[in-house]
């Protein structure tokens, strides 16, 4: 786990004045790019709330109070975290139920949701007592890397605290020097501000088949290739067997066209795919066909977590895709 401290100091310093202030809200959003350390940021929050032993107005981390919170067995600490495309009714059914009860220990307790843009608008809407009527004492944290893809009422009760990214060229360089090769540090280092999840991407013999796969795939949009519908099931989907992969294959689309598109209007910055002719002839296209195209691997994206399959929602947006412009 990185030094959260080292990763946001600033946000710790001005909870820890909120926290002492007794200003602490009972409801945040924590929004910001995988690797920013918004899960790492909510346990340091909650230590911060229980820890028995403060050090300067920081957790200890060695207390019992903070051992149980870095394990994870603090009763009053609850997380909801899943691997699924979605997070559904059932799965919060559980957390709902502990968010009725009052604090096992004390008066305090902590709900953190991980990857919050994943609650299905059902899902979601059942929290919403919680958030209207919250236990006295209750604090909930949502993390999420699209808060645009929160519902407006989960937004509009809740306190968003965006979480700022390392400089690029940081990320890219310690990629390098962890012996990622350039051009893959270069594409992780647009997927996460992770070191860890950075270096686990490039290890994984497939992560260089879906880059490719992808720019061949944009090549034949480029074209305007009728093959690259096919392109879908014979080349992404047996590379994108599980929704962590299908999540990233969309990413690194979407990438490719933010890519295109700063090059199209020459904007200046460290592009994923550095010269890479495939997006260049993209770039060659209109500004509104690549800007239409982002918007729709947005949606694309949004479906997949609505438990639309990866084929489906991949052919539809190669469809989309070829329209666009």
């Amino acid at each position: 786990m990185p030094d959260i401290e080292a990763l946001q100091p600033t946000l710790v310093r001005q909870f820890g004045q909120v926290i002492a202030e007794g200003q602490l809200s009972q409801a945040y959003i924590f929004n910001g790019q995988k690797g920013t350390g918004k899960a790492q940021f909510a346990q340091w929050l909650a230590m911060r709330l229980f820890c028995q032993n403060l050090q300067d107005g920081q957790p200890c981390g060695k207390c019992p109070e903070c051992s149980r919170i870095l394990s994870e067995n603090h009763p009053d600490v609850v997380w909801l975290r899943s691997d699924a495309k979605s997070i559904k009714v059932d799965d919060v059914r559980g957390l709902k139920q502990e968010m009725s009860k009052s604090g096992v220990e004390g008066n305090q307790r902590v709900f953190v949701i991980e990857g919050a843009e994943r609650l299905t608008p059902g899902a979601a809407n059942s929290l919403l007592k919680f958030y209207e009527e919250p236990v006295p004492g209750m604090l909930i944290i949502l993390t999420t890397t699209a808060k645009n893809q929160l519902l407006p009422t989960i937004l509009s009760r809740a306190q968003v605290i965006n979480f700022p990214a390392p400089a690029r060229s940081q990320v890219i360089e310690q990629l390098e020097a962890a012996g990622v090769t350039p051009a893959l540090a270069r594409v992780a280092a647009h997927l996460s501000a992770s070191i860890e999840a950075g270096t686990a991407m490039a290890a994984d013999p497939q992560f260089a088949q879906r880059i490719e796969r992808v720019l061949a795939l944009v090549d034949q949009l480029a074209a305007g290739d009728p093959a690259a519908f096919v392109a879908v099931q014979t080349d992404l989907v047996p590379l994108a067997k599980t929704p962590p992969d299908q999540e990233q294959v969309l990413a690194l689309l979407a990438q490719a066209y933010a890519d295109a598109l700063n090059q199209h209007y020459g904007v200046a910055g460290v592009a994923a795919f550095g010269e890479e002719p495939r997006v260049a002839r993209l770039a060659g296209t209109s500004g509104r066909r690549l800007s239409d195209g982002l918007a729709a691997i947005l949606q694309a994206q949004i479906r997949l977590r609505q438990n639309v399959t990866f084929q489906s929602a991949t052919e539809a947006l190669v469809i989309a895709l070829g329209a666009a412009g």
